[in-house]
């Protein structure tokens, strides 16, 4: 059962990223291109709410100057501490793994990951027709131990070859994470040339 339907990872044209490095021509006409991935979060049996909460969460750093986040309402907020998990209510799992409120999770927040953007004389846009690499970290996957002991299998699968090398696969990834531990995934993101690209990325959590 499909748990939320979010649009998490729009990204919008021009400049570098903090945490990568970025690779192509750069020749295109339009430099406010933009690149969108919608998010589903889906867990099993019909019970994809209870699934998700044990499961704890799935979270992507949006530490880099150029990552801000957008509202349900369309707020652009560039400030990630904002948002779940904030100072007040920040994420230790059984484990003793403390997650940074630079993290925002993809489950608990509705909003949209913006990469690349233009505010108030701010413009930390991405180049079109290049490859971004995000180091390991980029995705958190954070199973914090409810008490049962549950291992769980994450998989973050998408389509069209904008969002790839998932954990330093292809376009898909898969894997069980224990009880009380976090994975750190990377990821790259490969801009094309066209004004407007999208794909989906779904976000699969079930009992191992």
């Amino acid at each position: 059962m499909k748990l939320n339907r979010r649009s998490v990872l729009g990204l919008i044209g021009t400049v570098g990223i903090g945490s990568g490095a970025a690779f192509g021509s750069g020749a295109f006409s339009n430099v406010s291109a933009t690149r969108e991935v919608e998010v589903n979060v889906v867990g099993a049996d019909g019970n994809g709410s209870e699934i998700a909460t044990e499961f704890t969460d799935v979270l992507v750093d949006a530490s880099a100057a150029e990552v801000a986040l957008r509202n349900s309402d369309g707020t652009l907020v560039t400030d990630a501490t904002t948002l779940f998990p904030t100072s007040s209510d920040s994420l230790t799992t059984d484990g003793g793994t403390t997650v940074s409120t630079d993290y925002v999770s993809l489950i608990a927040n509705d909003v949209s990951v913006v990469f690349g953007y233009e505010d108030s004389g701010t413009d930390e846009r991405l180049m079109p027709n290049s490859t971004y690499d995000y180091s390991s970290g980029f995705f958190k996957l954070v199973n914090n131990d409810d008490g049962s002991g549950t291992n769980f299998n994450v998989d973050l699968d998408t389509g069209s070859g904008l969002l790839t090398g998932i954990g330093g696969s292809t376009d898909s990834y898969n894997q069980d994470v224990s009880a009380g531990s976090v994975s750190d995934l990377s990821a790259t993101l490969e801009t094309g040339d066209s004004a407007t690209e999208t794909e989906d990325l779904t976000i699969t959590i079930t009992e191992a």
